[in-house]
């Protein structure tokens, strides 16, 4: 997943991809995660797969950004769900953008039942989302920074006076940390856990 990650991140830094939106960063990752799952599979019975909004029927149905996985000769398989952001300086949705990828990471720790493996992604060319000196009192739950932590069951509240959502905790403890720049272009790529 970081080869893939990294690959097309660079990519996007270079100009090589034109990406401005979720779903083109959707396409090119997918493509990338295919490619090197082909560099592992060696047995003709071996297979990979990938799909694009994916259903979900949880407690927070919808769709899974991106799910792959692959099945060796054994019949064992692995799978991975991603949930992911492109955040464009130019598209500024803040502080939303922040407790939509929260609400991202509950959404995968509800489906790890049905997957080996989740990540959440989130690529930007704005630093507010991994560099901002301090967020507001009222949206400052809803922090992954480079370098911050959330801790497991910690309630995450937008207190101000029209909330974008409902408060909401996780089950997972994370650790944040950014890609090194790119042209402009960091990357959050963080294991879910719960």
């Amino acid at each position: 997943m970081a080869l893939a990650v990294d690959s097309v991140v660079d990519q996007i830094a270079s100009g090589r991809i034109v990406c401005e939106n979720e779903a083109t960063l959707q396409l090119h990752l997918s493509r990338a995660v295919m490619l090197a799952a082909e560099l592992f599979l060696s047995d003709k019975n071996e297979v990979s797969f990938v799909e694009l909004e994916r259903p979900w029927h949880g407690q927070r149905s919808g769709r899974i950004d991106l799910w792959f996985g692959f099945r060796i000769a054994d019949g064992c398989e692995t799978t991975c769900a991603v949930e992911m952001k492109f955040l464009k300086k130019v598209n500024h949705r803040e502080p939303n953008n922040r407790y939509d990828v929260f609400s991202d990471i509950l959404r995968l720790e509800e489906c790890k039942s049905m997957c080996d493996l989740a990540f959440v992604l989130v690529v930007t060319d704005h630093d507010h989302y991994h560099s901002q000196m301090s967020y507001s009192s009222g949206t400052s739950d809803f922090d992954f920074r480079h370098g911050s932590s959330y801790k497991a069951g910690e309630m995450m509240e937008y207190r101000t006076a029209n909330p974008y959502g409902p408060a909401f905790s996780l089950t997972g403890s994370y650790d944040f940390s950014w890609s090194t720049e790119r042209n402009g272009f960091r990357y959050l790529l963080s294991e879910v856990v719960g």
